[in-house]
C-alpha cells in the first residue's frame, strides 16, 4: 500500500528531474553509528586484552580511527582501519598482536555480515520517488559485497512495508580509489542518466556533492549532519539545497 504524502509543487514533481542518485552511507543508512558503535566495542575488547586501563581507552582508539578515516581520505575496511588506530595509540610493538589480529579478522567478517539501521526517511523518500516515476540510483565508495547487502535490504524493507517492488540501480567504486569527480561521473555513465535532469543526494560536500556538481549535475541537495562531512559553505554553491535530514526531501 501506498502512504507516501508529498507535496504538489515540489522539486519532484516539477518535471525537471528525471532520475536521483543517492550516496548511501550516512545519506540513506545510518552507517556512522554503525561504525561507531562496533569500533568502541572492539577497542574496549583490545584494551583488555592489553591489559590496558587507562580511563576511557576505547573512546582514545576510537577517536584515532575517525582521524585516520580523514586523512586517508576514503574508506578502509574496518580491520585495517583498527589496526592503524591500535597501533597509532600502542606503537608498532604491539604485544599480542597475533591475537588482536585474528580477533579483528573475526570481527570485520561479523561486521560486514550485517547493515546499519536506515534512516528513518529512507523508505518514505524512495517511495515518494518511485511513484512519480523517477529512476532511482545509488553510488556508494565502499566494500561492494557490503554495498550490494544493503541495496538488497532497502529492497527487501521496501517490499516489506508497501507491498510492491523497487528497481533501483547500482554502482560502487573500489576501496582503494577517492570519492571524487571520476567515480561520480562513473555512475552517471554507467546508469545513462543526462546530469542535467539528474538530482545527487549525498551527506558530504567534498565527497559527494562538489564532485557531482564537476559532473554538470544541476540538482544538488547536501544532507547537512555527517560526523564525516567537511560542509563548509563555498562561494558558489548557491545551487545546492541543505536539509538536515532524509526526510526534509518529502517537504522541498
Amino acid at each position: 500500500m501506498n502512504n507516501t504524502n508529498f507535496k504538489e509543487d515540489s522539486i519532484f514533481t516539477s518535471g525537471n528531474i528525471k532520475s536521483v542518485i543517492f550516496d548511501l552511507d550516512d545519506t540513506l543508512f545510518e552507517t556512522g553509528e554503525y561504525y561507531k558503535t562496533n569500533m568502541l566495542l572492539i577497542a574496549e575488547h583490545v584494551s583488555k586484552l592489553l591489559e590496558d586501563n587507562t580511563p576511557n581507552i576505547a573512546e582514545k582508539i576510537y577517536e584515532q580511527g575517525v582521524i585516520i578515516h580523514k586523512e586517508v581520505g576514503h574508506p578502509m575496511l574496518l580491520d585495517n582501519l583498527m589496526k592503524a588506530a591500535i597501533t597509532r595509540i600502542y606503537g608498532d610493538n604491539l604485544s599480542k598482536e597475533e591475537e588482536i589480529d585474528s580477533y579483528l579478522k573475526k570481527e570485520v567478517e561479523l561486521f560486514y555480515q550485517q547493515t546499519p539501521k536506515l534512516k528513518s526517511g529512507s523508505l518514505p523518500v524512495l517511495d515518494m520517488v518511485n511513484t512519480l516515476g523517477i529512476t532511482i540510483g545509488i553510488h556508494s565508495h565502499s566494500q561492494h559485497e557490503w554495498t550490494e547487502r544493503k541495496v538488497k535490504y532497502i529492497q527487501d524493507s521496501f517490499k516489506e512495508r508497501y507491498g510492491r517492488e523497487i528497481s533501483i540501480l547500482l554502482h560502487s567504486t573500489p576501496l582503494e580509489g577517492k570519492k571524487d569527480k571520476e567515480g561520480w561521473g562513473e555512475a552517471l555513465r554507467s546508469f545513462n542518466f543526462d546530469p542535467n535532469t539528474t538530482l545527487i543526494v549525498g551527506d558530504n560536500l567534498r565527497d559527494d556533492i562538489l564532485p557531482a556538481q564537476a559532473n554538470g549535475v544541476k540538482y544538488l541537495v547536501l544532507i547537512n549532519n555527517s560526523i564525516y562531512s567537511s560542509n563548509a559553505v563555498l562561494k558558489g554553491d548557491g545551487n545546492i539545497l541543505r536539509i538536515s535530514d532524509i526526510e526534509e526531501l518529502l517537504t522541498l
